[in-house]
């Protein structure tokens, strides 16, 4: 009688054991769910926030940012980067920018303003900001944008919204340019892992309104 008891007691642990087991992997399951998607929605979104106010005697106020893409393939999630100014000024403002230069997959493209920026002779075949603004937007199997919300700020409470984004949508119309930069991209990653794929240097320039 003892010894059925014995056996049931066990029996039962035993189910209780597994139950708690498939519990705790399914709460497991679930948070991993939640971390991934939590992750895949989140990653390729960036935001940085700029207060700017100018003191006596500033006329603009100018920062340098860089952009980095860490991978570039075919049907990529959309790549977003967002810089968000606000005019904590008494004077309004107007925002403009100019690309210094783009690293697409270790191939360094320099523009004129670029080249100015550093004190550097312009080399023949360089080109402007805007060109190379078209020529990101126009010129390969993935398209880089730029846009900016505001060009004026009001003042006191004036924002604006510089934005770029990277699309290479998985069907995009063109086979051979696809499979052309889609190995180009899957090889300078194996041999470069820990470099970004596209690297974009701007320089966004608030210049102060006279009142």
């Amino acid at each position: 009688m003892l010894m059925k008891k014995s056996k049931k007691k066990k029996k039962l642990l035993r189910i209780h054991q597994l139950l708690f087991l498939i519990m705790l992997l399914i709460v497991n399951s679930a948070a991993w769910f939640i971390y991934v998607n939590t992750v895949e929605n989140t990653m390729n979104v960036h935001v940085k926030a700029w207060d700017v106010t100018f003191e006596a005697g500033d006329s603009e106020i100018v920062d340098t940012i860089d952009v980095a893409v860490d991978d570039l393939y075919p049907g990529m999630q959309n790549f977003t980067y967002n810089l968000e100014a606000h005019n904590r000024s008494e004077v309004s403002a107007t925002v403009t920018y100019e690309i210094l230069e783009a690293n697409i997959l270790g191939d360094v493209i320099y523009t004129v303003e670029g080249r100015n920026a550093v004190g550097a002779p312009v080399q023949t075949g360089d080109i402007t900001s805007a060109e190379l603004e078209q020529q990101l937007a126009e010129d390969y199997p993935f398209t880089i944008s730029f846009g900016l919300t505001n060009a004026l700020m009001n003042s006191g409470n004036g924002r604006a919204t510089y934005s770029v984004n990277v699309v290479w949508p998985y069907e995009q119309g063109n086979d051979e340019l696809d499979t052309e930069w889609g190995i180009n991209a899957a090889t300078y990653k194996s041999t470069h892992p820990s470099e970004p794929s596209i690297v974009l240097r701007i320089k966004i320039k608030i210049t102060q309104n006279a009142s």
